[in-house]
């Protein structure tokens, strides 16, 4: 497995929008978003609906397969790739709210949460 990618810090939303986005590299220079806008999907065919992950500029998003939430870790599967993330330095309660954002986001089970205890 491939050496998680340090998350100096994360942002959480929730109100219309719900998104959790993950700083990556020691800068948090780049992004990894999770966002899904439940009073828009109606507009969508079903297959699309669901958490989109987007990671870099001019990247097509794809939709979200998988959340294996660690202390420490967090892995996120997409439809089109693996990230392995190291949250170790994201303070507690920004970890619990974005964990409840998942949750939240996962409401129709379109994709597995795993290790949040």
């Amino acid at each position: 497995m491939a050496t998680p990618q340090p998350v100096p810090f994360l942002t959480v939303e929730d109100e219309d929008d719900w998104v959790v986005s993950f700083a990556l590299g020691p800068l948090g220079a780049h992004r990894l978003t999770l966002m899904r806008t439940p009073h828009l999907e109606f507009m969508l065919r079903p297959e699309q609906r669901g958490v989109s992950v987007g990671a870099e500029a001019g990247q097509r998003p794809s939709l979200l397969v998988a959340v294996q939430w660690g202390s420490k870790s967090v892995d996120v599967v997409s439809t089109e790739r693996r990230y392995s993330l190291d949250v170790s330095k994201v303070d507690g309660n920004t970890l619990a709210a974005a964990l409840r954002v998942l949750g939240k986001m996962n409401f129709d089970q379109r994709f597995q949460l795993g290790g949040a205890a």
